[in-house]
Formats: structure tokens, C-alpha cells, sequence
């Protein structure tokens, strides 16, 4: 086992730079040191880890597998050790923090940019990292290398809380030049077109009733507002053709204006890229419910300062969304 008392922390950090940078030059920039200085903490680096860690390729410094796997695990040891030292009161001003949210594609069109904003604006020297939701979740909320997941969560294990963030309507979008966009959106006129669905998560292997469940979380995988279009239709006798799949929201309104389909999307997302591809919105010609969105944060890190003044930041720009929703 190494010894302990000899590692220096900060050339974690300088690994870290090197791992995402993959350039001496780089590395130096982004830290405030010198390319040899970069180069000499290197080679202490190596005869810690008794690893080359980085080799020399023709688009920079190639990670070997160990530098691969030394920086999964600083990605959470990293984070867990400034909450150590860090002060008990969170100062946004002065955090060079990293917050790891996840959350569903739609997300990142209609909700995230306003978080970004806001955080680039309140906390300059704080990164997001900002990724789609994914199967691990469960893990990297438990370890702490993931803050916040956004999307809607069915079920959750006791150790996890989800909170209701807002409420989204589904409407039905139709390309404005359609020969059907004059006429009524009925049952009927559903079950005449071609559909386009919103599968969020196409490597979910575990679905039931729209949900990936996995380690004890159930969250919603294909747009659930379609389950009330499947009962009206059978209650009429009636069934619908599927004829594309797409992976977000924005794929779908991309699609239906290219073609003579419909597709059923979130509200918010029309109100925001609508006229950019010139649709028209119909509400359902039947009951349907709202889209909720919840925010999902372990028990024992969602009380830490910087940790609910993210959530903060999301709820502000999660109200404001809301409004822009319902004028």
C-alpha cells in the first residue's frame, strides 16, 4: 500500500487537467504554471501510480487504461475531499466547484440553459457537468459524483428524496402546411396519421409500462402521455401507426416538419422551438396528464450548502419556465 503521508494532493488536480486537457501547454494554461512545471509534477505522478498514465499520440497525450480508471475514481474522491475542507458556509463567489446534474433530453433545451446561466453568473469559477440521465444514476447519486438527477421518477429507494419541480402539459404538433393542420385534432384524425414517438432512453432494458427500473428507481423512459391516447383509441375502436422513433423532443418537432406526421411533445418545448419549425399545437382530444418533473438528490448530500443552492438555482429557473408554460 502506498504511503499516504507522502502523496500530494495537488497533483491530483494536475491529473485531472492533464486527463481532460490532454496537452502539457493546456494543463499549464488552465492551472497557472509553466509547461515544465506540468511536465516535472508528470513524472512524480508516474512513479506514484508506477504508470506512464499518458502517452504521446497525433492528436496530443493518450490516457492508458490505468489513467482511465485513476480518473473514474477521482471524479468522485475529488469532489468528497473539497467538501472536507471547504468552510461550512457555501460562498458561490468564491467556489471553483464541479455540479453534476443528469436529467432527461428535453431538459437540456428548455430548463438547463437558464441553470447554466444563472450559475455562470452567480458562481464564475463553478462548472457544470451537464449529461443526459443514464443507468447508473443510482450510482453516482449514492457516491457523490453526481449531485442532482432530473426527470420523472415512478419509484425511489428510501436513501434518495424527489422533489416535484413543475409540471409540463402535452400537446400534439403538426407541420403548419399540413392538408390536416386546417382541420380539428380528433381521435379519429390520431389514428389517420403517422406518429412519432419519444423514446428517452433507447438502451433501457428493464421497461415496464414506460419505466426503466433498476436498483430500486423507476424512472420514465417513453413519453408517458401516450398511455391516455392508447385507451381513447381502444375505446373507439381504433389504433394508430408508429412510423419513426426519435430520442428527444427536439428530434420529434425537427421530424413532424419534415414530414406528414405527428408527434406528441411537451409544452414547454413547443412554447421555445415551435416557430422555429414552423408547427401548430393542438391539445388532446382526450383526458391527459401533466408531464411532472422532480428533482433527485441522496438524503445525506442534499442538505450540504452548495448542494441546496443548487437546488435553489433550479427551482428559480424551473418557476420561471412554469410561467412561460401557462401565459
Amino acid at each position: 500500500m502506498a504511503n499516504i503521508d507522502r502523496v500530494d494532493l495537488n497533483l491530483f488536480r494536475l491529473f485531472e487537467a492533464l486527463y481532460e486537457e490532454r496537452s502539457v501547454s493546456r494543463a499549464a494554461e488552465r492551472l497557472f504554471i509553466t509547461p515544465s512545471a506540468v511536465s516535472h509534477a508528470l513524472r512524480r505522478i508516474r512513479m506514484m501510480m508506477g504508470d506512464e498514465l499518458f502517452t504521446r499520440g497525433p492528436r496530443g497525450m493518450l490516457p492508458t487504461p490505468r489513467a482511465h480508471a485513476v480518473a473514474a475514481q477521482l471524479r468522485v474522491l475529488l469532489p468528497q475531499l473539497a467538501e472536507v475542507i471547504a468552510p461550512p458556509d457555501f460562498d458561490p463567489a468564491a467556489t471553483d466547484r464541479t455540479f453534476g446534474v443528469a436529467c432527461v433530453p428535453y431538459l437540456t433545451t428548455v430548463l438547463l440553459p437558464e441553470v447554466v446561466a444563472d450559475v455562470a453568473r452567480r458562481a464564475p469559477n463553478a462548472r457544470v457537468d451537464l449529461r443526459l440521465i443514464y443507468n447508473s444514476v443510482v450510482d453516482d447519486l449514492d457516491s457523490g459524483a453526481l449531485d442532482v438527477a432530473l426527470g420523472h421518477f415512478r419509484r425511489t429507494p428510501p436513501r434518495f428524496v424527489a422533489e416535484e419541480i413543475l409540471r409540463d402539459s402535452y400537446v400534439w404538433v403538426i407541420r403548419r402546411d399540413h392538408p390536416a393542420a386546417a382541420g380539428k385534432l380528433t381521435i379519429e384524425a390520431l389514428s389517420r396519421l403517422p406518429h412519432i414517438d419519444i423514446h428517452i432512453d433507447s438502451q433501457a432494458k428493464n421497461t415496464v409500462e414506460s419505466f426503466d427500473v433498476r436498483q430500486g428507481l423507476e424512472r420514465l423512459v417513453i413519453q408517458n402521455g401516450i398511455a391516455s391516447l392508447e385507451e381513447s383509441l381502444l375505446d373507439a375502436g381504433l389504433r394508430r401507426r408508429v412510423a419513426t422513433f426519435v430520442p428527444d423532443s427536439l428530434a420529434g418537432m425537427a421530424a413532424v416538419s419534415r414530414s406528414d406526421a405527428v408527434c406528441l411533445v411537451p409544452e414547454s418545448a413547443v412554447n421555445r422551438f415551435g416557430e422555429t419549425f414552423g408547427l401548430l399545437r393542438f391539445d388532446p382530444p382526450y383526458q391527459s396528464a401533466p408531464l411532472v418533473i422532480q428533482s433527485l438528490t441522496h438524503a445525506d448530500y442534499r442538505e450540504k450548502p452548495a448542494i441546496r443552492w443548487l437546488l435553489e438555482c433550479i427551482r428559480s429557473a424551473a418557476i420561471g419556465m412554469g410561467r412561460q408554460t401557462h401565459d
